[in-house]
């Protein structure tokens, strides 16, 4: 069996996949591919196609899979334990949703839980290719590896999906905030993450600012994001991860 995780990174407009050496957190190969299809057989057969051209590996030591939208959440779990994820999801995003699609992922060092949509397209695609695969919420996927890190220092962390944004502020072994915004361009980003430091009350002393983001399309809304930033100084420094840095992170979720 390889030593080797293969980690994928899904929406409904893009997936990525790499191959990660778990010993010291190093891409060895990524493959990336655009979707926009109409609908589930449609996404299922331009999946099947796309991973059957890929030149992988037999087996991996494990598999992981981060599905990205907004319409995710955060609560407590003593919330969570008083009600249900599909009417945790009905308060947040309305009644017009498949429950079929909802679907929940508890965070117990955190003592919370990621409640979200994931269509069955997904779900049924990969368990059948990767029976063993562990399906996730990108959002939960990263919070869970950033609190397998240092958490005592203020840190901000952006992380750029296709088509919306999550901030995350941590301090003090504690999530202080976390929200989700969708975006059509640097501008909205910005505008977004200085409405939260005004919110959070931070100031550039507080703490770096990270940004994550997966696939080389995403390289370069996030540069200009942080050329921005640079010209404006909310922060002391601005770090644009590479689009690896992500898949590293699934490393730390299985």
């Amino acid at each position: 069996m390889s030593n080797s995780q293969l980690s994928i990174q899904i929406s409904r407009t893009s997936v990525h996949v790499a191959e990660v050496l778990a010993s010291n957190q190093s891409v060895e190969r990524e493959f990336n591919m655009e979707l926009f299809e109409s609908n589930a057989g449609a996404y299922r057969e331009k999946l099947k196609a796309f991973f059957d051209q890929l030149p992988l590996k037999e087996n991996y030591n494990e598999y992981t899979l981060a599905w990205e939208s907004p319409m995710q959440t955060l609560v407590p779990l003593s919330v969570y334990n008083e009600s249900s994820s599909k009417h945790i999801f009905s308060l947040m995003f309305g009644e017009d949703i498949d429950e079929n699609t909802v679907d929940f992922t508890r965070l117990m060092e955190l003592g919370m839980v990621s409640v979200y949509e994931i269509p069955d397209w997904v779900k049924s695609f990969f368990i059948m290719r990767f029976p063993r695969i562990t399906i996730r919420h990108e959002h939960a996927m990263i919070v869970r590896a950033l609190f397998q890190r240092n958490t005592f220092k203020r840190k901000v962390v952006l992380t750029i999906n296709d088509h919306y944004l999550n901030i995350d502020v941590i301090h003090r072994d504690e999530l202080h905030f976390s929200n989700s915004f969708e975006y059509q361009n640097a501008e909205d980003i910005i505008y977004y993450l200085l409405f939260v430091l005004e919110q959070e009350k931070l100031t550039k002393e507080e703490g770096d600012l990270q940004i994550l983001f997966a696939g080389e399309k995403l390289n370069e809304i996030a540069e200009s994001v942080k050329q921005q930033l640079i010209q404006l100084k909310p922060f002391d420094k601005v770090v644009v991860n590479t689009p690896e840095s992500v898949f590293k992170l699934h490393t730390l979720c299985v």
